[in-house]
């Protein structure tokens, strides 16, 4: 049992509230948590009370709440560098980018990558992620993100407001969808022979996969201790930082949904539960 001190919001929780993901209702909300341990099983040998942990939970269980059991499949070790409020802003992210990027997409150092979406929950950590694997990263953003996914490693940047991706990028091994619709419908453009397009969202075409001698993959991530254990290694050696945008009360979740749900969020919005 995790003693939550931060969890975040992320778009399947309102996605779970407003029906148009297929859960029994009512569920408790929240897929992330950065918390400390209560109460061990007896087969968490080598967890004490006190310990501080970050884990993605699994659809059964939600981390609004004071307490929440946390799977051993689920958690690692809270990242030193960060505190609660900015660890809870990864797992579920940042498992997300890893398992698009590495299990899905294949990169590999010296590779080419697009990240649509590049300044969102996401896609900062994929950039960031990408970066410290040694592909060159492109990603589309909006003008006023720039600047700040630059910061993060971001190779190449496009205003997708005021630029076609497909005019300015080319020869990529991997597009990392984070966007879909006709974002994914271009992206096919851009793709090397034998390259991946990777989508969070929808079933890329196979039609146009076997057009282009590339693969089409939708995926939906999955809690895995082993990932957020390599990716709580990377903060720590200072080549992968969260951003948050934004903290509520626990008692203000509403609000913080809202707000992701209907403005431009950079990064991710964090609940802080306890001291």
């Amino acid at each position: 049992m995790l003693r939550v001190r931060a969890a975040s919001v992320n778009p399947i929780d309102y996605k779970t509230r407003e029906g148009s993901v297929s859960e029994t209702l009512p569920i408790t909300l929240g897929r992330d948590v950065s918390g400390t341990v209560e109460i061990c099983g007896t087969r968490a040998h080598t967890l004490k009370k006190g310990d501080p942990l970050f884990a993605m939970l699994g659809h059964d269980r939600g981390g609004n709440a004071e307490y929440v059991v946390v799977k051993a499949t689920e958690a690692a070790a809270k990242p030193d560098r960060l505190s609660h409020v900015e660890a809870a802003a990864v797992p579920l992210a940042g498992i997300t980018a890893w398992q698009g990027l590495f299990d899905h997409g294949g990169l590999k150092s010296g590779q080419r990558v697009l990240i649509h979406g590049g300044a969102g929950g996401v896609g900062h950590l994929a950039i960031q992620l990408a970066k410290a694997a040694g592909a060159f990263v492109a990603t589309t953003v909006s003008a006023e993100d720039v600047v700040f996914v630059r910061e993060l490693g971001a190779d190449q940047t496009v205003d997708y407001k005021n630029q076609r991706f497909e005019e300015v990028v080319n020869a990529v091994d991997l597009v990392f969808d984070l966007i879909a619709g006709d974002t994914q419908d271009r992206s096919w453009d851009v793709l090397k022979p034998g390259g991946t397009l990777v989508s969070t969202l929808s079933q890329p075409s196979q039609e146009k996969a076997n057009l282009r001698r590339a693969r089409g993959v939708s995926y939906l991530a999955e809690p895995n201790a082993a990932h957020l254990a390599e990716i709580g290694r990377l903060i720590d050696a200072g080549k992968v930082t969260p951003f948050v945008l934004a903290t509520y009360p626990l008692g203000e979740v509403a609000k913080a949904e809202e707000r992701l749900e209907n403005e431009h969020v950079r990064g991710k919005i964090v609940l802080e539960v306890s001291a």
